[in-house]
């Protein structure tokens, strides 16, 4: 449902609020905020993968 997501929470938690809902001048902040969010976990999905690596 729109307006009760994740994101949305943490950018009213965070002050985020104005950046989230900016929809003006070829931005949109939800884009930008849900894209870093990806990007965060992706960095962490990668860091878990990596720990026990060892090459070979």
């Amino acid at each position: 449902m729109p307006g009760h997501g994740v994101l949305e929470k943490l950018a009213d938690k965070t002050g985020k609020t104005n950046f989230y809902k900016l929809a003006d001048f070829g931005m949109n902040g939800a884009f930008h905020l849900d894209n870093s969010w990806h990007h965060g976990w992706e960095t962490a999905a990668a860091l878990i993968a990596t720990t026990k690596a060892t090459t070979r």
